[in-house]
Order: C-alpha cells, then structure tokens, then sequence
C-alpha cells in the first residue's frame, strides 16, 4: 500500500509547480498582444526570423546576421513556419513570436525554482517549497523579467538555455568527466550559440570547482566550458562558408571594443546620456528589480564573509558571476537594460536564501534564549513586508503597464496605413526600422533637424518625447519644437513604453528655397506632396535647360515649385511652375508666356478669387522693391512689361501685374517673388502641357546606409550545427566504449 504521507508530499510539490507555473503563464501571457509596446529589436529580430522561414535568408538588411548568434532566430524561424506565419504581415508575425518566448520564460522561471529548491537543502520540505514559492513568485512578477520576457527577443531563448545549464551542471556535479563534459558541454554550445553574452552564467561551475579548491573537478569543468565554446566555433564558420570572415571579424571586433567601454552606441552608457539619471527615470517601473538587485548584492557580501560549502557555495557561485558581470557593464562597457534579465535569477534566489539563512540565524541563535525570539519576530515581519512590498509593486506595475493597451506602434502603424498612400514617407523619433519593417512600401527616415528633414521633402512626422530624452535615434528637442511650432497634429497614440505617440504634419511651402528639392541626374526634383508621393523634375535635357533657367531666375524662392514636367509644342519646350509657364526657345532663351491679361480677361472671378491685382491703368514702377528685382535683367527679359498699377492687396502684401506674371511682396518685407498663378493658368486652358506632363513622378530614394547585397543564407550553418550535434553526441559514446573494451582486455589478460 502507498504510504499517505509520501502521496501528500508528492501533491503538494505538484501544486507549488503548477501554481507556479499559472502565475508565471498568467503574467507573461495575459494581453501579449496588446502591451507592452514593440521596440526596434523585437521588429528586426522577427523580421530576421521571417526571412530565414521564407528562405533560409539571415537579415533583415542587405547583410547576414553576425552580431548575435543564429540559433535563437532559427527557433523563431521555426515556430513560425509551424504556426504558418512565415510571409504573414510583421505585426501578427511579432505576436506569435511573442507567445513563444513568453512560454519559454514560463519554463525558464519554473528551472529558477528547481534551482532554488536545490540550493535551499538546509530549509526542510515545508519551507523549502514556500522558499521556491517566493522564488518564482517574484521572478514571474519581476518588472525586467516581465518587459524582456512578454516580448519576440533573444532574452528568453538565452536565458533558460542558460539556467538549463546551470541545472544540468548541478545536476552531474559528482559524476566523472566522459559524461559530464559532452552533456554540460553541448548545453553550453547551444547557450552560446543563442547569445554570447551568457558566458558569464556557463563559467559559474568553474568558479563553484575553484572556490572549494576542487582542482580536479576545476578541470573537468573547464573541459565542459571549453567543450561548448568548441561548439560556438560553427558560427565563425558560417562566416568562412560564406566567404565574409572580415566581416565577421569588424563586427565582432565592434563587439568586444563595446564590451571594453571603447565604443558605446547603445544602452545607458552612451555618451550624453546618465546612468542614474537613466535610472531614477526608470525607478517607477523598475523600483521592485532594483530593490532584488540590491538585496542580492547584500546576499553576495553575506556570503563572501564566511565560510561555504554545498549548495551555499553554489549560490556564491553564482551570484559572483552575476554580479561581476553587472558591475562589469556599468564600470566599462555598454550597459543595455535587458542585460539584467541574466542578473536577477540570481538576485532573487539569492536575496530569498539569504533572508530565510537569516531568519533561520535570529530564531535559532546561539542558545535560543528568550530575548532572541522578538528579535526574530521582527526580522520575520520586516523581511515579509518587504517581500509583499516588492511583490505589491510588481503587481502594481504589471496592473498599469500590462492588463491594459500598450500599443502605440501598432496603432500608429494601422493609423498610417489607413489614413496616407502606401509611398507616403516619415520621419521619426527613435529607430526608423521599427517603423519600416512594420508599414511596407512607406520610406522611413530619421533626422536631427525639421529643416533636415524637410529638404528631402518629408513632412510626416512621429515623434516619441522619450526616444530624444533617452538619445535613441537621431532626433533632438530642436526638432520636436520646430515640429510643433509649424505643424498640426494628427493623432495621438497611447503608449506607456513611449510616454506617448504623435504624428504630426508640417505645411508645404511652395517658395521654400530649401525644403522639398533633392539632386537628380541633369537637374533637381522637387517635391508637391506633404506625403512625398510625388513631385516634378526640373531638368536640363533634350527638351530645355530648364533646370539651368530656374535656377538662373532665382529657382525655387522666386518661381515657386513646378506644377509640371516640361513638354514640347511646335519647336518650343514649356514648364509650368507655381508663379509662371516657362518657355525656352529654340536658343534656349527662358521667358514666361504672356498670359496674365488672358487670365483676367478669360476667368475674371478666378482671378480676383486668387488675389491678383488689376490689369490695366497706370503701369509705372512706383514700389522700390518690385521695381528693383524688375529692373534686373533675367526679371525683366522673363516678365516683360508692366500690365497694371502697383496694388496693395487686403491680405497686406504688394502686387503689380506684368505680362508674363505677377511681382509681389510682403508689407513688412522687400524681397520680391512672382505670386502663384500656374495652377490658374491650367484651369484656364491657358497652359495645356502633355497628359503625361502633368502626373506627378515619384521622388527618389531616401539615402540608405544598406550595403551592396551579400549573401546571408544560413543553411551552411544549419548543416553544420547538425554534423556537429551528431559528433558531440557520438563522439562521447565511442569514447566510453573503446574504454570499456579496453577494460574487458585488460580482464581477459588477469594480472600479471
């Protein structure tokens, strides 16, 4: 019969899994497709994975994927191709990564309590079940674990291959090397083939060997190490089969001087950004991770002032590791915020085992005399409200920033793609590939200055208060004032991870001498569509230097933009644009058809509606700034005579008709342009350019800083990864059975 006591002790461990295990689910999985909002990483990241399930390609650019490892991404890969998702639109290909690396955190929190559970032997069975309850309690509610682990990273994937390890290695401790190097050694290959930065955790068995003085066992597991560092050596070879090692190496080479503190691009040590400020403006989001953080490092200064052994050293162990890591990237290199995902499993199980060694110290004392036990009754109370205080933020936290929509980009995205043409273009805040990859066929670009952006014709803008607080991007707050001084706002998009979305648009100014004008071949274009859709070459070719003439007539300030491309008529090439119909003859002499006296003659009530002055009358050039620019010969030679009288207009500026335009000026200003009167031109008939010429071409290319294309498949890799699986699976069996056939040798011969 089965003994009751050993069935209830067996139920009870199943409860705290399964608890667990639904709490852990509950808070990664609950809204994932809603919040938190998406990041540059978790875009580009799946992007990569869609490539590699579409066609084995590694990138999302022209380049193969060599600052992290492929693993990670051949697992998204992966579930994606089974979920069917591999082409599907980015966005719903994000969530269904999403729900894989959520429900690895799930099993990366339940190995962090089965790692508790060994390193609390000491605790009983009572307590050490509600020590591992406290354990992944705090870990499924931790703030950092939450953010890194609801979102398609590498974190997750890194993190319980990691902790995966780390439980093997316990688990094999005592056991001799031909089974613990290939077994720990192969785990650790696959932790670093998914992200290098975990080497930190795979060298905590050294260390653990080393502070026993266990020099034998220091060895066999530096042989472990050194066996999965042996694996990791496929991904340099993937570089060679793709003939890009130097690559390979300038990337790499890039990584190690970021490690070092000798480049810094990202994270909260970049330069012009503080890392307490960056702290304190994280601390409401984060207050909890950062009271485990610092309770663990209590733990850690605990320990290293006595004596371990066991399990304990273990936990020291591990917690130097961690810990120096950490320190490490603060003091030198490029601190990134998810690199404390790796930090805190040993923060938590570490501040927990320390409070219960603690507690356990106050209760029992040295002679359990009576004036000890008020002392461990208040410990106990402090440390519980402590821990209910942390689990009370975390919760809170979780409450504010997850049960409730936290999709800014998203919306924004489906905003953009409803509410513009597929070519309208953006300048953003932050990251432009986040924005890119999630809205197909828009042109996305980030600049430091409107006036930037807009001489490349671009003005959509998003802007995100935090990307410039934080530095991400390019953008400053010159940009953000000059945006919301000029332009009108559009929407606004709810995102707690942003402090907020705002597209906004600026107005097109058709005189703008510096905005919407890019350099083509034989000319320039210039941009007519506050989307960047579409716009007018001005260029000197076959059918006119019209270019040449524009620009000699003072271009864009004067004339205004194009309102056409050039078409030829009878021997003679035309061009309309905003103040006048250009015409070159066939000696390429620029000079403005005389159309003025027809348009008021031919549509008066258009005429007076678009604010032109009277013809006919006095004609005398009686206003010194429009007789100046008049007298200067291209003006004269393009305009011709005065037709009408100086006239001040109601909307305060100046005008006087001529007869191939109209000259005005502002009232508080002298400088002279020709007042628009091109589009009235082609209403009237009085201009009749080409069907053709009056489609509006499309703008060219933003700059890229893409690279010639290279290739990036990674089934070199895949092919490697599996030979080098089958020979570090089967190397070790034939090791051990050529030394058991040794053995049987050696017996048939019986002593000597």
């Amino acid at each position: 019969m089965a003994d009751p006591d050993y069935r209830r002790r067996v139920h009870t461990e199943w409860l705290v899994i399964l608890g667990g295990a639904l709490l852990c689910g509950v808070t990664m999985l609950w809204n994932i497709t809603a919040s938190p909002d998406t990041q540059y990483d978790e875009v580009v990241y799946t992007r990569a994975a869609q490539q590699v399930a579409q066609g084995w390609h590694l990138t999302w650019t022209n380049s193969p994927m060599f600052v992290h490892p492929p693993l990670s991404f051949l697992a998204q890969a992966a579930w994606l191709r089974l979920l069917g998702l591999g082409s599907a639109p980015l966005a719903d290909a994000i969530i269904a990564a999403r729900i894989l690396t959520a429900g690895v955190t799930v099993f990366a929190v339940l190995l962090l309590g089965l790692i508790a559970a060994y390193l609390a032997p000491a605790a009983g069975r009572r307590r050490g079940l509600i020590l591992v309850g406290i354990v992944v309690a705090l870990a499924a509610t931790d703030p950092v674990l939450l953010r890194y682990g609801r979102l398609a990273l590498i974190e997750p994937l890194a993190l319980v291959a990691a902790l995966l390890t780390l439980c093997l290695a316990i688990w094999l401790r005592s056991e001799r090397a031909l089974l613990y190097v290939p077994v720990v050694g192969l785990a650790s290959g696959l932790t670093l083939l998914t992200k290098e930065v975990t080497v930190f955790l795979l060298f905590t068995p050294v260390l653990h060997a080393v502070l026993g003085r266990e020099w034998r066992r220091a060895a066999i597991v530096l042989g472990g190490f050194l066996w999965g560092l042996g694996l990791w050596l496929l991904f340099p070879l993937w570089s060679v089969a793709l003939g890009l090692t130097s690559d390979f190496v300038d990337i790499k080479f890039a990584t190690v001087q970021r490690l070092l503190g000798l480049l810094q691009i990202t994270g909260w040590n970049r330069p012009g950004v503080s890392f307490l400020s960056a702290i304190g403006e994280q601390f409401g989001q984060y207050a909890s991770s950062y009271v485990v953080l610092a309770t663990g490092a209590i733990a850690l200064a605990w320990l290293l002032t006595r004596a371990v052994s066991g399990a304990s050293r273990w936990l020291l162990a591990w917690l130097l590791t961690s810990y120096a890591f950490g320190a490490y990237t603060v003091l030198l290199g490029t601190l990134n915020e998810q690199f404390f995902v790796y930090i805190l499993p040993a923060a938590i199980v570490g501040s927990v085992l320390a409070a219960d060694a603690a507690l356990a110290r106050l209760a029992a004392g040295r002679g359990r005399t009576s004036s000890r036990i008020p002392r461990a009754l208040a410990g106990v109370m402090a440390i519980g409200v402590l821990t209910v205080a942390v689990l009370g933020s975390s919760l809170g936290g979780w409450v504010r920033l997850y049960a409730s929509d936290n999709n800014g980009v998203f919306a924004l995205a489906d905003d953009v793609r409803s509410r513009f043409p597929a070519c309208a273009a953006l300048a953003v805040t932050g990251d432009p590939d986040k924005y890119s990859y999630l809205m197909p066929g828009h042109p996305v670009a980030a600049f430091a200055t409107g006036e930037g952006a807009q001489s490349h014709g671009l003005h959509l803008f998003v802007i995100s208060d935090k990307d410039v607080a934080a530095g991400y991007g390019n953008a400053t707050t010159e940009l953000t004032r000059w945006v919301r001084a000029r332009g009108t706002l559009l929407a606004t998009f709810t995102s707690a991870t942003y402090h907020g979305l705002q597209l906004w648009q600026t107005p097109l100014d058709p005189y703008d001498p510096l905005a919407d004008i890019e350099p083509v071949p034989g000319g320039v274009f210039v941009g007519t569509d506050t989307t960047r859709c579409g716009g007018f070459p001005v260029l000197d070719g076959p059918r006119g230097a019209f270019s040449t003439a524009w620009q000699t007539l003072g271009g864009k300030a004067v004339l205004g933009a194009p309102m056409s491309r050039s078409w030829t008529a009878a021997g003679t090439s035309y061009q309309v644009f905003t103040g006048a119909v250009l015409s070159l003859d066939a000696t390429g002499r620029a000079s403005a058809l005389p159309i003025v006296a027809d348009l008021a003659t031919a549509d008066p009530a258009g005429y007076r509606a678009a604010g032109l002055p009277p013809v006919g009358g006095g004609r005398g050039l009686t206003d010194p700034a429009i007789a100046a620019a008049y007298r200067q010969e291209p003006m004269r030679a393009l305009l011709g005579a005065p037709v009408g009288p100086v006239t001040p207009m109601p909307d305060g500026t100046v005008r006087q008709a001529f007869a191939g335009g109209v000259l005005e000026r502002a009232a508080d200003s002298d400088r002279v342009r020709l007042a628009p009167l091109g589009r009235l031109a082609l209403q009237a008939g009085l201009a009749r350019p080409d069907r053709e010429a009056v489609d509006p071409v499309a703008a060219p290319p933003l700059p890229s800083d893409l690279g010639p294309p290279q290739p990036t498949t990674v089934q070199p890799f895949v092919t490697a990864l599996l030979a080098g699986l089958a020979l570090y699976t089967g190397l070790p069996v034939v090791l051990i059975e050529l030394i058991r056939l040794g053995h049987r040798r050696t017996d048939r011969r019986g002593p000597s």
